[in-house]
């Protein structure tokens, strides 16, 4: 497959209010680095246009809402450098980050209740809400990702909470992932 720099990126349907980025541009820039490929090398490999690689690494394009062959070609691609399932769990943490913050109550969360993600989900929700790396993510073995990351400030983490504390206390199964996020916000907004 020919990987051109300049083919422009298929529409992304609705990507909501708040599109929330961070987390997969995050782990598929620290994968393609650890194996130490260009974004067109690692489009090349997944078999997708380099215009994806770059918009998702620059945040002008939401893993999540890739066609789902783009993403499971880049969850693949990934896998090489990314231990178990962690950039598809990156790009579910943002989509649910994006979905609360768009108010929403219930979300397909089974990504993030698999014993072996979800741990790394709730370390990735509170990286996203706080910024900063407290200590290793837990699955990601030697893979490093940026030591500060700018994701939700001031305004965007008022609206977080309160669309968590909303979320927590609606009942829905998915309430948990509400709780988690309170929990995350305190250590930001007190």
């Amino acid at each position: 497959m020919r990987v051109e720099d300049d083919e422009p990126a298929a529409a992304d349907h609705d990507l909501g209010q708040h599109a929330v980025t961070v987390l997969s541009s995050s782990m598929l820039k620290a994968a393609r680095c650890a194996g130490q490929e260009s974004q067109a090398d690692l489009a090349t490999r997944a078999g997708v246009p380099v215009g994806v690689v770059k918009g998702i690494e620059d945040g002008t394009r939401a893993a999540w809402a890739l066609p789902y062959s783009e993403f499971a070609a880049l969850v693949d691609a990934v896998a090489a450098r990314c231990p178990g399932s962690a950039f598809e769990t990156a790009a579910a943490c943002d989509l649910l980050l994006s979905c609360v913050l768009d108010g929403d109550r219930v979300f397909a969360t089974d990504v993030l209740a698999e014993p072996g993600s979800q741990e790394l989900a709730i370390a990735l929700v509170r990286l996203a809400v706080t910024g900063e790396l407290d200590s290793e993510l837990p699955g990601l073995g030697d893979l490093r990702l940026p030591e500060h990351l700018a994701v939700l400030r001031g305004p965007q983490v008022v609206l977080l909470r309160d669309r968590a504390a909303a979320l927590a206390a609606s009942g829905s199964p998915d309430a948990w992932v509400g709780v988690e996020i309170l929990a995350a916000c305190r250590g930001v907004l007190s």
